[in-house]
């Protein structure tokens, strides 16, 4: 919302809705031995809810710091459940923190078409962002990981020293390509500040080289030079020579055959051609951003912290394996870190996205007067049957209740949005409602124990809370149809 629009009514049983989902979440989870990682994927959640409910172009620095929110709680979120279904096996676990993710959204976000609008641009804006950086890892690993451009550098070298005329020859004409180069960066450079650049000196203006400036003559005797000097007549020559004058060899062989200069100039040229390709890079660049460049780099900010958490990872990992660290053995290369890791956010994004559009669509034909509250409620109840014969009585019985209560102040704040239009109602009266509700939903606890351990005649411990959980499953209805009433 902008600082200027009017609160949202309902906010407190909203937020308590809330409150009453990640309490039943991490009641089931740490009774069904989610341990830490449970933990970790409600924390998720209510991340990602908030994030969904950041996403506002009038406010760039909150509508960046919802997109990384998004993509942090989406690749966390994808992390605890895959960790869970890893080593425990269990749907139930993801049924919760769907449940727990869909009131999150509902309370920090709301249902509207705008939500899902922002939230479909957030994650193409920054699922660009990764695949560009996916593409350039996988780029990087093809060229350099597998040696080819490091193999094919070294063996152009050794090809151009291999004789003191062929490493004449080449350097002269590294020279010229450094020349064609820094003439194409610096013509770069105009083109990105025109008019701004200063006085260019004298050895600059004289290092600069066009095609035009090269006498075809110079051209051509390089061409027969370089295919007379690796002759075995030309060699013997030039070693003969050489050998008889023991200074001028000692100086060949320091600037020629050891590939100093080569080297060096070889440098300028890579230099220059990176500064002659930024032309390219920022007409690329507008090209993405567009008319707004600040909000879409905002919403591609959670793109970019995922490509910044990659790169880093596989920094890491490329420091422990060059320096032998004790763990190294066990450590991958850094393509197989960052790729990994930004496939993971990409993924994780489209899923999180294609299940705010399902919570979206099905509210909109079946629950529409609880929003996503009701379609919460009702996974956290699934979750926690599925979960029952891992549980206690008193958890399934107090998981069901608690899905109860998102259920009613999910209704009840959704009832104030619609009706009151941004006038928020006292607080004392969403408390007092809050307390009523409660106050019902303990006693049906009471009486759905005291049903399950004394009226009911079963001796197996274990099929109590199944029990349990059907007396719970009519008491939902029979306080459902009360309401209704």
């Amino acid at each position: 919302m902008r600082p200027d629009d009017p609160p949202r009514a309902g906010v407190v049983s909203a937020r308590g809705a809330l409150a009453v989902a990640a309490f039943v979440a991490l009641l089931v989870l740490a009774l069904s031995g989610a341990g830490a990682v449970g933990v970790l994927g409600v924390g998720a959640t209510v991340v990602l809810g908030w994030g969904v409910g950041a996403l506002d172009p009038s406010r760039t620095r909150r509508l960046a710091a919802g997109s990384v929110s998004v993509a942090v709680g989406s690749a966390a979120l994808a992390a605890a459940t895959s960790g869970l279904a890893a080593t425990a096996g269990r749907a139930g676990h993801a049924v919760v923190f769907a449940g727990t993710a869909a009131v999150a959204v509902a309370a920090l976000a709301g249902r509207s078409p705008e939500t899902t609008d922002r939230l479909t641009r957030a994650v193409s804006e920054s699922g660009f962002v990764a695949l560009v950086a996916l593409a350039l890892a996988v780029a990087w690993f093809l060229l350099v990981g597998t040696g080819f451009v490091p193999g094919l550098v070294a063996w152009s070298f050794e090809g151009a020293t291999a004789a003191p005329v062929t490493a004449a020859v080449w350097l002269q004409v590294i020279g010229i390509g450094a020349g064609l180069a820094a003439d194409r960066a610096a013509r770069a450079i105009d083109s990105l500040v025109p008019g701004r650049s200063g006085p260019e000196s004298g050895l600059a203006a004289s290092f600069r080289l066009t095609l035009g400036d090269l006498p075809r003559w110079y051209a051509a005797t390089l061409v027969v030079a370089l295919l007379l000097g690796s002759a075995a007549v030309v060699r013997e020559a030039v070693a003969s020579a050489l050998a008889a004058r023991p200074l001028v060899g000692r100086a060949v062989d320091a600037v020629l055959l050891t590939g100093v200069a080569h080297a060096a100039l070889g440098v300028v040229i890579a230099l220059s051609l990176c500064v002659a390709a930024a032309p390219t890079v920022h007409r690329v660049v507008v090209f993405w951003t567009g008319p707004s460049p600040g909000n879409t780099v905002a919403y591609g900010a959670g793109g970019l912290v995922a490509v910044a958490v990659a790169l880093g990872g596989g920094a890491l990992a490329s420091l422990a394996r060059a320096f032998d660290l004790s763990v190294a053995a066990g450590v991958p290369s850094a393509v197989a870190v960052a790729v990994p890791a930004l496939v993971v956010a990409l993924c994780a994004l489209l899923v999180v996205l294609a299940f705010v559009h399902g919570l979206h669509r099905v509210t909109e034909l079946f629950v529409r007067r609880a929003d996503g509250f009701a379609v919460g409620a009702a996974l956290l109840l699934v979750g926690t049957a599925l979960l029952a014969d891992a549980l206690p009585t008193l958890a399934v019985v107090t998981a069901a209740a608690g899905a109860l209560a998102v259920w009613d102040l999910g209704v009840h704040a959704v009832g104030f949005e619609r009706d009151l239009r941004g006038v928020r109602p006292p607080t004392r009266t969403e408390l007092v409602h809050a307390t009523a509700t409660g106050t019902v939903l303990v006693v049906a606890v009471g009486v759905a124990l005291l049903v399950g351990y004394f009226a009911v005649p079963i001796r197996v411990p274990d099929d109590r809370a199944t029990v349990a959980l059907a007396l719970v499953m009519v008491s939902v209805v029979a306080f459902a149809v009360a309401l209704r009433e």
